[in-house]
């Protein structure tokens, strides 16, 4: 008996929007679910990979030093934007800095990623809980197929909001980090 943690970065910074102290959220995750991580891991998509390397770095730090996290960094696509033909067809600017356009920007390989390490690590590991932060209703094959078939308890880590009803419905618990006093119980306090 063990637990699985895998949290989608972006979707933890959606709903927390401060920053989180992870060796808290882990404590939080281990007391709440009655039993030990065997594997964590944090998936993040970033376009400069060096402004975020302090922060990967302290992430993998083994417990207690840091929250031993597996890091995976993906990447971010961007695609400037124009206005339909129909309305013109030109570039899409900022209001009020005529020189800048806007750009779409898209996290690239993040969810395959966290279905790919999760299923592996489950069926390396054989961890009977899953602590799952991510609320996309694209998880919901891998995360069915783990709960009904390999029996795997599944707790959501998030908003109640933003998690889809597909995911919702296999969890046994959901551990809402953008309540109090959980909230405020895992903001960062003088850590990286």
């Amino acid at each position: 008996m063990a637990i699985g943690l895998f949290i989608d970065a972006s979707y933890v910074y959606k709903v927390y929007r401060d920053k989180m102290d992870y060796i808290k959220l882990r404590e939080h995750v281990e007391k709440s679910l009655g039993d030990k991580i065997d594997e964590a891991y944090y998936f993040n998509a970033d376009n400069d990979p060096p402004t975020a390397e302090k922060l990967h770095g302290f992430l993998t730090m083994p417990y207690p030093k840091g929250p031993g996290f597996r890091v995976k960094i993906y990447w971010l696509s961007k695609k400037t934007l124009f206005w339909p033909e129909q309305l013109g067809g030109l570039p899409v600017m900022h209001p009020t800095e005529s020189d800048v356009q806007y750009e779409l920007r898209n996290q690239k390989g993040v969810d395959v990623g966290l279905v790919f390490h999760m299923t592996r690590s489950y069926y390396r590991r054989k961890w009977t809980k899953l602590a799952l932060a991510a609320g996309d209703g694209d998880f919901h094959e891998p995360i069915q197929n783990l709960v009904e078939s390999d029996g795997v308890d599944l707790h959501l880590i998030g908003s109640v909001t933003s998690i889809s009803s597909e995911l919702r419905s296999y969890a046994r618990g959901i551990i809402e980090i953008d309540r109090d006093p959980l909230h405020s119980n895992l903001k960062l306090a003088g850590r990286v």
